[in-house]
């Protein structure tokens, strides 16, 4: 069997370095915790060095600031903080955004298989030759009341 084609058995130890090996770990996208605050807690002392708000990064008014000027440092940083947050973020909405999708695909999926099911049951019902058990034990039942009221 060509190696492409192998299964991996769950008792077989797989090699790491094999193109066959089944990964179980996916790497994370985030940063840990740790650098998160540590990065977080150094652009909030940049950002207080600046007097006043500072203005969008790349606007005529940034460009305006003196080159040193903790306005324009400042507004570099926020811009970098910015882009940081948005993929701390990133995994828990990407998840968020899959289970969504996985839901209504599957909705979709349902409804498709139901109305196909519905139908086959509409164009096959002339070929009934067996009743159904809830029906026929149904007619066994009222038989059995009918003949218990004589």
């Amino acid at each position: 069997m060509p190696p492409d084609k192998e299964r991996i058995r769950p008792q077989q130890e797989a090699d790491p370095r094999s193109s066959t090996a089944i990964k179980t770990s996916t790497p994370s996208l985030a940063p840990p915790a740790t650098e998160t605050r540590a990065r977080r807690s150094w652009a909030y002392r940049m950002l207080r060095k600046a007097a006043s708000p500072p203005p969008r990064y790349g606007s005529a008014e940034w460009l305006a600031l003196p080159e040193k000027s903790a306005e324009r440092v400042a507004a570099v940083v926020n811009a970098a903080e910015c882009w940081a947050r948005e993929l701390d973020d990133l995994p828990d909405r990407l998840g968020l955004e899959l289970d969504e999708r996985r839901r209504a695909e599957k909705f979709e999926e349902d409804a498709a298989y139901q109305a196909r099911a519905a139908e086959h049951r509409h164009n096959w019902r002339h070929l009934r030759v067996v009743e159904p058990y809830t029906d026929r034990r149904a007619r066994e039942l009222a038989a059995v009341d009918s003949d218990h009221d004589v």
